[in-house]
């Protein structure tokens, strides 16, 4: 029985690597954030400071339930590649920019959910960057990095400074 589902995710994991080996590097760049992204949470969620938990620890359901979002994204970024295909036979096209376009999209969620997660941890986040991405957020160019309602990365930032006021430097 063991054996049939090794060799059947083996083969599923053949599959998707053989498809995303001929993408452009924004699948291997959203790949990168999307792993970034897990691991900030999984830290967020450590120090105790995570907003998908009441208690704001670690979970094993909110864990999970964001690994499967990270599949279907990966999902919807297959459709897309399959979209240019199909543009590039159809009229002879010969760039991704159904697939670019929704890697850039990803991406930028990615960077916001892992910008808002260092900062409830306490990390101080540029303010040029963190501008940056609250005016994608407010045009609509960028997706929010979470469904639930999230403070702002401004309000997640300066939470975190309430929290831990900063420390005089000691004097030696």
């Amino acid at each position: 029985m063991w054996d049939k589902i090794v060799k059947a995710l083996s083969a599923l994991a053949g599959a998707i690597i053989s498809f995303f080996t001929g993408m452009p590097p924004l699948i291997w760049i959203l790949l990168a954030v999307m792993s970034l992204d897990y691991i900030t949470g999984i830290l967020c969620g450590f120090m105790g400071k995570s907003p998908k938990t009441e208690t704001g620890g670690l979970s094993s359901r909110a864990a999970f339930t964001g690994l499967l979002k990270k599949i279907l994204v990966l999902i919807v970024v297959m459709v897309a590649a399959l979209a240019d295909r199909a543009i590039q036979l159809g009229a002879g096209v010969q760039f991704a920019a159904v697939t670019g376009a929704t890697c850039l999209w990803f991406i930028a969620a990615e960077a916001l959910s892992i910008l808002e997660n260092a900062a409830s941890m306490g990390v101080k986040i540029p303010a040029i960057l963190m501008k940056a991405l609250e005016i994608l957020r407010e045009k609509g160019a960028a997706p929010a990095a979470a469904e639930a309602p999230t403070p702002s990365l401004t309000e997640a930032h300066a939470a975190a400074e309430a929290r831990e006021p900063e420390k005089p430097p000691a004097d030696d």
